[in-house]
């Protein structure tokens, strides 16, 4: 339970994180005069967001009073899970935008995916960092946001919204794991079915005996 609670936890902070750098995002870009980030300023600031939600859980591992170092290790492994979780929803969003019609779905610069796993390396880096140096954590913008992230919590409205959102994230991240179990104890993650993938007598026999749908049958 203990578990559970704190994903629950860790995911309304996430949450109204996600609010408020929202917000300054939104704030950022009317500032521009409504111009849209170009690839590489939205790649600074994403950036700059995911060393403060490393620097925020730092702040919240610090003042859970149950917490211990096998409660803060658990929040940089959520963390992690989270942010792998956003670049595979941008991946997705990438294969989406294929062409149709000669048009693509989406305009805008190709994500390069180096690029945001080498942010979410940085990131987990600098929570490894502060796990060891927490002194360092507290800072005036990482404890504004924290404070702010509190605040907001203990509001009656947006408290229980934002718990709503919480709860999600606490499924999404079970079965994520529960998935994550499934392929290590299925083998797959040590590529047992390979030989089975790999035969080729068995992929053309397969291949013989299956027709395509639109395929004419004289």
């Amino acid at each position: 339970m203990e578990f559970i609670s704190l994903i629950f936890r860790l995911g309304v902070i996430l949450a109204i994180f996600s609010f408020i750098w929202g917000i300054l995002k939104f704030g950022f870009v009317l500032l521009r005069g409504g111009v849209p980030m170009s690839y590489p300023l939205g790649l600074a600031f994403k950036t700059l967001q995911y060393l403060l939600i490393a620097d925020v859980a730092i702040l919240f591992c610090t003042d859970n009073p149950n917490g211990n170092l096998s409660t803060s290790i658990t929040t940089g492994l959520i963390l992690l899970m989270y942010f792998i979780g956003k670049v595979q929803n941008m991946q997705f969003k990438a294969m989406m935008s294929i062409q149709i019609q000669g048009r693509r779905l989406t305009e805008g610069p190709k994500p390069k995916m180096g690029m945001e796993f080498g942010i979410v390396a940085l990131a987990m880096a600098v929570f490894g960092f502060l796990l060891w140096k927490p002194e360092f954590a507290a800072n005036t913008i990482s404890n504004w946001f924290y404070k702010s992230i509190i605040d907001i919590e203990s509001t009656p409205i947006f408290g229980f919204i934002f718990k709503i959102v919480g709860f999600f994230f606490t499924i999404g991240m079970l079965l994520r794991m529960f998935n994550a179990l499934s392929v290590i104890f299925s083998g797959k993650a040590f590529g047992r079915n390979q030989n089975h993938d790999q035969n080729p007598n068995r992929r053309n026999d397969s291949r013989d005996n299956d027709f395509d749908d639109y395929e004419e049958v004289e």
